[in-house]
């Protein structure tokens, strides 16, 4: 590097402390989902019969057991405030960094979650077939999920987040496909 040149980053700490607006929408929705799983657990209701244990899932059970026996499991464990201390933190720094960086801060951001060009395409034409598919993909994968979870308690479930994810997946890379700019026409 010449002595003209400076760098602008403070590595990879400053990398994960301010996240980007891409990172920090990361930052919240798993920040909130890990919350809502946290809840779910210490009440019950995350599978029909286990408990699960943060420290033991998260370590592939190097610390503890990754499930448990519901009935006999206390409310909260000190490995629930590990985990809702992580997902609050991520959740905090998610939330910060937009609040910065979003021009009407986080009321703009939840806004942009409910009106954008994404939703319109369920009953639309406009953005075209992929942005149709693609949003119809993410309402379907977020809605098997909630719904699989709510009728079976199947928060869980690793078949369940196989399909999900699947679709989930699919709906945010045919939504982003709908928004490249068009190619070269000799490419094809």
């Amino acid at each position: 590097m010449s002595s003209e040149e400076t760098t602008q980053s403070g590595g990879l700490a400053d990398i994960f402390l301010n996240p980007s607006a891409t990172l920090s929408k990361w930052y919240v929705a798993v920040g909130a989902w890990g919350l809502v799983l946290a809840v779910l657990n210490m009440m019950g209701q995350i599978h029909p019969t286990y408990r699960v244990s943060w420290g033991g899932l998260l370590t592939f059970e190097a610390l503890a057991d990754a499930f448990g026996n519901k009935d006999d499991a206390p409310f909260f464990v000190i490995g629930d405030g590990v985990f809702i201390a992580a997902c609050l933190a991520l959740l905090g720094l998610g939330l910060r960094s937009l609040n910065d960086q979003t021009e009407d801060g986080l009321a703009g951001f939840a806004r942009s979650l409910v009106l954008n060009d994404t939703w319109p395409a369920l009953v639309g034409s406009k953005g075209g077939l992929m942005r149709a598919v693609g949003a119809w993909c993410l309402l379907l994968g977020f809605g098997f999920y909630i719904a699989y979870g709510v009728m079976y308690t199947g928060w869980i479930d690793v078949g369940v987040y196989s399909v999900s994810i699947t679709l989930v997946a699919f709906g945010f890379a045919l939504n982003a496909a709908s928004r490249a700019p068009p190619g070269d026409e000799t490419v094809m």
